[in-house]
């Protein structure tokens, strides 16, 4: 592989180190875990001080994504513009004091979910729209391996997170617990922020006018381009798909006539796959034409549907989740890698603001339509059924994205050879 004449020259090796591990800490302690993961815990204490139904404790979850959806596309934009650590480090500030303004509750609705509308605007940059952006930066035949082991982060946060806020919760009440994490995910998320480093620190700044120019395409010419709308449709469809589940689980399996533990389990299958599918999609994107891995895992994913749809026999069914964790794993880290692979580093931040806003969407609209569904027809049978469909569309839709760009991954042309 050549190196392009605009590439900055070869660095440490902790510097490579340092930029996936301070991404790894920034997902850890970033939107995802600590609001969405958590959302569960803070709902029981909620609607039993509040007198709301479960339904009105699970808005918070829903408009945040909503909130994170619409902003997505104009954070990917200000990277480019000022630069990604810029953009973490004032979105981190933001997001803490908007988690700990969530003490503020007293039972109004609208400020429930304005409250949470303002979390996930001002929590996109701490999810994985702002950090997996550093990494293409600075990786290229490894990037998937890179992707996969900093998203870790984010799957190492979904399981502590949630216990160290019922800890909170149960030791000094909702209100504290929601001040604490806040200003705890300020803390961690100013320490991730000190091991980034970019090596195209953005347009805006003062003091990178010497930096070289970022090679791919340009974002008029991306927004007109097929793939990128593509790209956008793939992951509205798959994480409608996957991600409208999650709070369905429990219940479908309650139906079967599992009692609550073993409903639980499911959940954590889900987390299982969700781990390894992350880190199996970062290494096979390596070595494998990337849209070819995600074809497989959302027929994967596909599968696990159908399964969870037809089969009582609770060790099938618990296979089945962890098919869906495997294809909900693999989707976080081929957005970047796509955006990447097809588009360069040119306009990265806006591109993978588009993309990324597909899949904010998609996990709105997935699991409230699922929710719909059944509080009208009370059953899953239906969308179980086109739930697959949906993810074999999102496969034959990637495999039609075709080669990489000329130049791109193993071409001509590579930012880093890291």
């Amino acid at each position: 592989m050549q190196t392009a004449p605009n590439t900055l020259p070869r660095v440490s090796g902790w510097i490579y180190a340092s930029v996936i591990l301070g991404a790894a800490l920034g997902m850890l302690a970033g939107y995802a875990p600590l609001f969405n993961a958590t959302a569960g815990v803070f709902a029981r204490p909620l609607a039993a001080e509040f007198g709301w139904g479960r339904s009105q404790a699970s808005l918070s979850y829903a408009a945040s994504m909503f909130g994170l959806a619409i902003i997505s596309p104009v954070v990917g934009a200000m990277m480019d513009r000022f630069g990604i650590r810029r953009v973490i480090a004032g979105s981190a500030i933001v997001f803490g004091l908007a988690t700990a303004a969530m003490s503020l509750q007293n039972g109004s609705m609208l400020v429930w979910v304005a409250l949470s509308i303002v979390v996930g605007v001002s929590g996109a940059a701490t999810s994985v729209l702002g950090y997996l952006a550093v990494l293409p930066q600075w990786f290229d035949r490894r990037l998937g391996l890179a992707l996969g082991i900093a998203m870790c982060g984010l799957g190492a946060g979904t399981v502590i997170l949630p216990v160290t806020a019922q800890y909170l919760v149960t030791t000094f009440g909702w209100r504290m617990a929601y001040v604490a994490m806040g200003f705890g995910s300020v803390v961690l998320s100013m320490v991730a922020c000190a091991m980034l480093r970019e090596r195209f620190p953005g347009t805006g700044g003062a003091g990178h006018a010497s930096a070289p120019a970022p090679e791919g395409v340009a974002l008029a010419t991306a927004l007109r381009s097929y793939r990128l709308w593509a790209i956008w449709l793939v992951f509205v469809l798959s994480s409608a798909a996957t991600l409208s589940l999650g709070p369905h689980l429990p219940s479908l399996f309650a139906d079967r006539g599992f009692d609550a533990g073993m409903a639980a389990r499911s959940a954590s299958m889900v987390g299982v796959g969700l781990l390894v599918g992350r880190l199996l999609t970062g290494l096979l994107i390596d070595r494998i034409h990337a849209p070819l891995v995600a074809s497989v895992f959302f027929v994967g994913g596909a599968v696990g549907i159908i399964l969870l749809r037809a089969n009582h026999d609770y060790n099938t069914l618990l296979v089945a989740t962890m098919l869906i964790g495997l294809t909900i794993g693999a989707e976080g880290d081929l957005i970047s890698y796509l955006v990447r692979s097809y588009f360069g580093l040119t306009s990265f931040g806006s591109l993978f603001g588009i993309a990324f806003s597909g899949y904010g969407l998609g996990a709105v609209i997935g699991p409230i339509g699922l929710g719909a569904w059944f509080d009208r027809h009370g059953s899953y049978d239906l969308p179980l059924l086109v739930l697959p469909c949906m993810l074999v569309a999102a496969s034959a839709l990637v495999l039609s994205l075709g080669r990489y760009r000329v130049g791109s991954r193993h071409g001509a042309v590579a930012v880093a050879s890291a």
